[in-house]
């Protein structure tokens, strides 16, 4: 029996020699590379909720008028997913007192006619159907106390 001779002639047996490649990337170029990627990234992120949030700007700067260092937040529409769900208008802001307990009901109360008659002031607000006020206090190195009130939209003629 004779053993097979191997082909030294093959260029695919030839050991791989790394670095002549005119395909490979330096790292500098791949560090460049993901920067670059990260910074379209943010941008693209941050023009993506601008434009979400547009519509609701006016109500978000009065709301900031009315209750400095408030932070508000306020997102409108209903799920895509679901579209047999009501329409529903969400404002978020930070309080400085606990809204938890019923001594805060009444200043609760007021702060959301408030927000209401800010809403329907400078945004299109017949076009929902819920309106959903989160009230939240934050406190360093301790759980956030939240309270939601929500309210059907009555339309107005």
């Amino acid at each position: 029996m004779t053993e097979p001779t191997p082909n030294t002639s093959d260029p695919s047996l030839e050991p791989r020699k790394f670095g002549n490649s005119p395909r490979e990337f330096s790292g500098t170029k791949l560090v460049i590379g993901l920067f670059l990627f990260a910074a379209a990234m943010s941008a693209g992120l941050w023009v993506y909720w601008y434009l979400h949030t547009r519509p609701f700007q006016p109500l978000q700067f009065a709301i900031h008028q009315a209750f400095p260092k408030s932070y508000p937040q306020v997102q409108g529409g209903q799920l895509k997913m679901h579209k047999n769900t009501p329409r529903i208008l969400r404002i978020m802001l930070k309080v400085p007192f606990d809204p938890k307990p019923r001594e805060a009901d009444e200043q609760v109360a007021a702060m959301v006619e408030q927000l209401e008659q800010l809403a329907r002031k400078h945004i299109d607000f017949d076009r929902y159907e819920l309106l959903e006020i989160h009230l939240i206090q934050r406190r360093p190195e301790h759980d956030s106390l939240t309270r939601t009130v929500t309210r059907e939209i009555e339309k107005h003629p």
